[in-house]
């Protein structure tokens, strides 16, 4: 019974704590934080400038904190990438992000050990131990899986990640695992985690990067947060100082996703209104309404022929003039070249 005992605690001698924040709503101190998008949207980037900032004390860019109310002292970072090179690549991201470089460390992808940094590895603890990080960022996932796990083999991952779970509890160490997004159609959300649904479950806050349809910005998206409500999504471009904060929007992932998939549904309907456009006026200019006229026979919609209009327009193709006055007043489209 004494032994059963022991292994008990009651709630009584429980104190309660609210979660802190290593920024606040998206990344809880000490927690698995996961941080996923395409190839080309935007991840490196974005670690880049959490990254620079925590090391130098500044704000990074997606930290909602009024400026005046922002305080933070420049801390340690201890990153492992197994996609970017050092010298070619972090460096200058993070130099031009503002990085204290006497607060980041790694291990150099060309040292025979950085095969051994795997998640549950006593070599990652110990690295951990002697740096004393705040935050660890592990780039991609895969590289640090060990090589003898499934991970798409049920509770896989969340054992592969356990470990980190004690280090955070451990040194307070903040780890953000960078994960790639599938392209499927119509999946969002966790679905849009590749490989295992046990990186959604363990993670305690989740933000995928991407790309806005028809816009140079990317948009930072909370998909999961179990300590606070989701934050509303930063919209950033990409200039030659890494990320910068643009605005926020309440879209979420799944709302820029199925805009995404629309165009790309639409891109082919409007390529072939686009070349009937230019077939029709390739002779010379005619009255707008016939062309109207004549694309919907073929059977393009309105909306179709007005988007592939404006794509001409775009491409300074297309154009159109008013002739007459009052009621007799005729509108006219013609081709600005017509090399195509």
């Amino acid at each position: 019974m004494a032994e059963k005992e022991n292994l008990l605690v009651n709630l009584n001698d429980i104190t309660e704590k609210e979660a802190s924040w290593l920024v606040p709503q998206r990344m809880p101190k000490g927690q698995i934080i996961i941080l996923a998008g395409d190839g080309g949207s935007g991840k490196t980037n974005a670690w880049c400038a959490l990254a620079a900032a925590i090391s130098s004390g500044k704000q990074v860019f997606f930290d909602e904190t009024p400026k005046e109310f922002f305080q933070a002292e420049p801390q340690r970072v201890l990153f492992f990438s197994s996609e970017d090179s050092l010298e070619y690549t972090l460096k200058a991201r993070l130099r031009k992000a503002g990085a204290n470089f006497n607060n980041i460390f790694s291990v150099d992808l060309k040292n025979e050990r950085f095969s051994e940094i795997k998640f549950n590895s006593e070599l990652l603890k110990s690295l951990i131990e002697d740096v004393k990080p705040t935050l660890v960022v592990f780039d991609p996932l895969q590289a640090f899986v060990p090589v003898d796990m499934q991970m798409g083999q049920r509770n896989a991952m969340r054992a592969c990640l356990s470990p980190l779970i004690g280090i955070g509890e451990e040194f307070g160490v903040t780890s953000l695992i960078v994960v790639h997004t599938n392209k499927k159609q119509g999946v969002f959300g966790r679905n849009r985690i590749a490989d295992s649904a046990d990186v959604w479950d363990i993670a305690r806050s989740v933000m995928i990067v991407g790309t806005i349809t028809g816009s140079s910005e990317r948009y930072l998206s909370q998909e999961k947060n179990n300590y606070a409500p989701l934050a509303q999504t930063v919209l950033f471009n990409i200039t030659e100082n890494g990320a910068e904060f643009v605005g926020f929007s309440d879209k979420k992932d799944a709302d820029f996703v199925s805009e995404r998939d629309y165009e790309r549904r639409q891109a082919p309907q409007r390529a072939d209104a686009e070349k009937f456009i230019i077939d029709f006026l390739r002779n010379g200019k005619k009255p707008t309404s016939e062309l109207d006229e004549a694309a919907e026979s073929a059977g393009i919609s309105k909306n179709t022929l007005s988007r592939a209009k404006t794509e001409l327009r775009k491409k300074k193709l297309l154009s159109s003039e008013a002739e007459g006055f009052g009621n007799s007043k005729v509108f006219y489209s013609y081709l600005l070249s017509t090399s195509h």
